[in-house]
């Protein structure tokens, strides 16, 4: 009897689970219905990328380059081309939610709202990745819901676990 108790309970959970994502997945594709700014990507889009990797050119591993590469690189070119706005707030703190996890090897927010780790100055290796993951995504142009997807899958892929 009491198995199946449990069998439920974790059944609902999977369920309730199953909705934040879905709730999650629908604030960040409705962010992408209005659209902004976009990168256009001509005959030279890969000069279009080695600019965006000259902002962070140059920096090597000590807190204050990583400080610089987390600002002027990661934050600077999300700020950039993540939707504005207070409505599009909730969709853009899921990003950068799984942003911050991934730069900190996994340590994700508790409900106290503190993470135990600061994300701007992580490891050198994780910066990169991150400030390429995000070059990819603009080049691809691609949505709100793809840069979500993408960390989200890092995160999991790297042991990290899940939001949600």
């Amino acid at each position: 009897m009491l198995d199946d108790e449990k069998q439920k309970a974790q059944k609902q959970r999977e369920l309730e689970d199953q909705k934040i994502k879905e709730e999650k997945l629908r604030i960040l594709a409705k962010a992408d219905e209005v659209k902004g700014e976009q990168l256009h990507i001509g005959a030279e889009g890969i000069n279009i990328e080695n600019e965006l990797r000259g902002f962070v050119k140059g920096l090597e591993d000590d807190p204050e380059k990583k400080y610089e590469l987390y600002y002027k690189g990661i934050s600077r070119l999300l700020r950039k081309h993540l939707m504005r706005g207070k409505e599009y707030e909730k969709a853009r703190s899921y990003i950068y939610e799984e942003k911050n996890t991934f730069l900190t090897r996994g340590k994700r927010k508790k409900n106290d709202g503190t993470r135990g780790a600061d994300s701007r100055m992580g490891y050198l290796p994780e910066h990169e990745e991150m400030l390429n993951v995000i070059i990819k995504w603009i080049v691809s142009n691609g949505t709100m819901v793809d840069i979500f997807n993408t960390l989200h899958e890092l995160n999991i892929s790297k042991g990290y676990g899940k939001a949600f």
